[in-house]
């Protein structure tokens, strides 16, 4: 099993960001402080944000 970064956009204010798919902390956007991406027990559930493209 192993993750990808991902390239994400904030869904409230466009910030992109990298995140870990597999993130197991909460993700919050360093501009607005919404939240990106919160664990789930394997893949995080990614409902803050849009993912624009994955990296290797």
């Amino acid at each position: 099993m192993s993750g990808k970064f991902l390239k994400v956009s904030c869904r409230d204010c466009g910030n992109e960001a990298v995140l870990f798919d597999r993130a197991a902390t909460l993700v919050s956007c360093s501009v607005c402080g919404s939240t990106l991406a919160s664990p789930a027990g394997g893949k995080a559930d990614l409902s803050g944000c849009t993912i624009m493209d994955a990296l290797e």
